[in-house]
């Protein structure tokens, strides 16, 4: 067990944070956890729904003198994104996580932490089992695969909920409360290759050491796209024959390493030396540890002719991968953007990208843009994982007694803010006529990488935080 007694109001939240790191739950691996889940509501004598797509729907009876309020539901997504470091000899299909205390912050070791959204199920379940905590009828929902296209919010069936409030914990600053947020979608390019037998020199060349994060939260500072890189470099070199590439394991991670093998007659060495010395440059602000690598190598698959290596560099090259356009209405706002998040070559070669934006109309053009690309370079597309805006609420009685309580318990106004991340709060809006909500949770930093690592102070604050809201709303 983790040693936090100096947070013991906060205990259980710890806890149960412990006992769902023990389980695998990536993305497309979250029947462990509904399974947890389902055996909790069991034991503690509460009422359960859980659907094909593996969400699980909690409810809990108001505590006694607040059965008259309206039904709250918390809610929280069950997936987190499994990433690791190269060396580390982990299965995350089947491997719970080892997490540790370091001072103030929860870590894991060479893995990511899954504080998004873990902690959100920490919370709901410590408050489920509460025998002494004032609060409403509860609906505690947890979602499934939100990470790779708030999929389980979008095949629930929202009718199974009676609360019209809704308490989302998915975000990641304490203090500062999201109303708001862009839409967005999925795409995946689909090129049909052909290898051929090409005679010269094979080498790897492999691009690292950036610092990526969520293609959300993280995608206005401007980092460095591994993969975008690779593919810069290796329009430069002349004429070579790609054998394999690889970058990316999520959609929406912006991609910190990424490799490549190709065959070529020429020299390279010069011309690569220059690509990534430019590059290095161009990062120094933003990924100072950038490295690109360049070996000799034997071996290895048969290459791409020459038509389906440029037709696979023109796609790459093609796609925007960063910041698309800032918004005129809110200052500071990323409006629209896009992510390339996943790159593979096997029988056909394959490109993944992430579109988000806060209007309708620009994240149809930046996907028809897509559509171009593949078309003119006789690729197939599809869109999946497509999810609408959470437009701001002008009037909001949740956001007024949030920001009341924060004040009151702080001395200090939190702060209401728009995102450019997508959060399940526009599926659920859209889906439930009236729906009041808002998006709270603690400091976690680094989300996404394996690098994550989530205040326990801050997660201690916004527990209490939570409660007294619940007896207040």
């Amino acid at each position: 067990m983790i040693c936090i007694n100096d947070f013991k109001d906060a205990k259980r939240v710890f806890y149960y944070f412990e006992e769902i790191s023990k389980i695998p739950h990536g993305s497309g691996n979250t029947s462990f956890i509904a399974d947890y889940l389902t055996a909790f509501a069991k034991s503690h004598g509460l009422s359960f729904y859980r659907d094909e797509s593996n969400n699980v729907l909690i409810r809990k009876p108001a505590t006694k003198g607040l059965e008259a309020r309206p039904t709250v539901i918390i809610q929280g997504h069950t997936d987190m994104v499994a990433e690791k470091l190269p060396n580390l000899d982990k299965d995350m299909q089947t491997e719970g996580l080892e997490i540790y205390r370091d001072g103030d912050f929860l870590r894991a070791r060479g893995t990511t932490l899954g504080g998004d959204d873990g902690v959100a199920v920490a919370y709901a379940l410590a408050l489920l089992e509460s025998k002494d905590i004032p609060h409403p009828a509860i609906e505690a929902l947890f979602t499934s695969d939100e990470e790779v296209g708030l999929i389980g919010a979008t095949a629930l069936d929202a009718s199974v909920l009676e609360g019209r409030i809704m308490i989302n914990i998915d975000s990641d600053d304490e203090g500062i409360f999201t109303a708001g947020c862009a839409g967005g979608a999925r795409t995946d390019i689909s090129l049909a290759v052909k290898r051929e037998s090409f005679e010269g020199k094979r080498y790897t060349l492999k691009v690292g050491g950036l610092l990526g994060g969520h293609s959300g939260v993280e995608i206005h500072k401007m980092r460095g796209n591994a993969s975008k890189l690779l593919s810069t470099i290796l329009s430069e070199l002349g004429d070579i024959r790609i054998a394999a590439i690889s970058g990316g394991n999520m959609d929406n991670a912006i991609t910190r390493e990424a490799e490549a093998e190709f065959i070529t007659k020429g020299a390279v060495t010069d011309a690569f030396t220059r690509a990534a010395e430019r590059i290095s440059a161009e990062l120094e602000k933003t990924d100072p540890d950038f490295y690109a690598e360049l070996t000799e190598c034997e071996g290895g698959l048969m290459p791409l002719d020459a038509e389906s290596t440029a037709r696979l560099l023109s796609i790459m090259g093609s796609i925007h991968s960063g910041v698309v356009a800032m918004s005129g209405d809110i200052a500071g706002l990323v409006e629209s953007s896009q992510n390339i998040g996943i790159v593979r070559l096997d029988e056909k070669f394959r490109i993944t990208t992430s579109v988000r934006s806060a209007k309708g109309e620009s994240k149809r053009t930046m996907i028809a843009a897509l559509r171009k690309i593949a078309e003119d370079n006789g690729a197939e597309v599809s869109v999946r994982g497509e999810y609408p805006a959470w437009e701001y609420r002008p009037e909001s009685h949740l956001r007024d007694v949030c920001c009341k309580v924060y004040s009151e318990m702080y001395g200090k106004a939190a702060e209401v803010i728009v995102i450019h991340a997508g959060l399940e709060c526009g599926i659920f809006s859209d889906k439930i006529e009236g729906l009041d909500c808002i998006s709270i949770g603690p400091d976690n930093f680094d989300i996404h990488t394996t690098e994550e690592h989530l205040s326990i102070s801050s997660t201690a604050r916004v527990w209490e935080f939570l409660k007294k809201v619940l007896k207040e709303i």
